[in-house]
């Protein structure tokens, strides 16, 4: 039987966020005005100038919006990053069956070779998955599994992996 499994998690805004946001919007309004002032002054292009500097910055406020996707097919784990809703970028795909250690996330990283941040920006309800890579070595994997990602992932988790997880939980 198939194990798919796919959740969304959209990252809250952070103070760097918001800090870029109101860096864009205060460009694209002295830019805007500057044009403005100026098309008063007879330069006729300016207006086309001025468009294009709002729709720049629009689009660029919109890239500020992440969203990180999980996807659980059989037993490769894949994490997406989607920046603005119109780019999506592979960030890792892992081999489930090369799992080392699955357990809540409390600020404190073990020694892995590169860390993997897939979470909401929250650290509430944030999950740590160790498992070996054959590109990046030691990888740990910090992201926010619903309850049917994590159940999904924990049936392609090795048996020794297993068997200590269902240890602990009783």
């Amino acid at each position: 039987m198939d194990n798919i499994c796919e959740q969304l998690v959209t990252k809250a805004h952070s103070k760097s966020d918001t800090a870029k946001a109101a860096a864009i919007i205060t460009a694209m309004l002295l830019i805007v005005g500057v044009c403005v002032f100026f098309t008063f002054q007879g330069w006729i292009i300016l207006p086309v100038i001025a468009f294009g500097i709002v729709w720049c910055g629009v689009w660029l406020l919109k890239g500020i919006d992440v969203e990180y996707e999980y996807i659980v097919t059989n037993n490769e784990l894949d994490i997406d990053k989607i920046s603005g809703k119109r780019k999506r970028t592979r960030m890792i795909t892992v081999d489930l069956s090369q799992s080392e250690d699955f357990y809540e996330y409390h600020d404190k990283d073990g020694e892995c070779d590169t860390t993997v941040y897939a979470t909401n920006g929250l650290e509430a309800d944030a999950y740590c998955l160790i498992v070996h890579h054959s590109d990046y070595g030691k990888v740990n994997i910090i992201f926010n599994p619903n309850e049917c990602t994590r159940e999904a992932i924990a049936r392609e988790f090795p048996i020794i992996l297993r068997s200590r997880l269902n240890q602990n939980v009783k």
